[in-house]
């Protein structure tokens, strides 16, 4: 299997890449924790689709017998 092997050079390259990446992920992680834990609002927060109100969605008010 030979031919999945890499040259050292680009093994180490991307060795590098997979823990900065990883480790980006973490201050990202500790940063969103921190803003919410501290309640600085410094990272805007998104509610979940689910949590929409109902009554904006066309079908349900169609269906809803409201009008009927």
């Amino acid at each position: 299997m030979r031919w999945l092997a890499l040259p050292e050079r680009r093994a180490r390259q991307l060795r590098r890449f997979r823990r900065r990446t990883w480790l980006l992920v973490a201050l990202c992680f500790v940063a969103r924790g921190a803003d919410a834990a501290l309640g600085l609002d410094l990272i805007e927060h998104i509610p979940p689709v689910a949590a929409q109100d109902a009554a904006t969605c066309p079908h349900d008010a169609r269906h809803s017998g409201a009008g009927a």
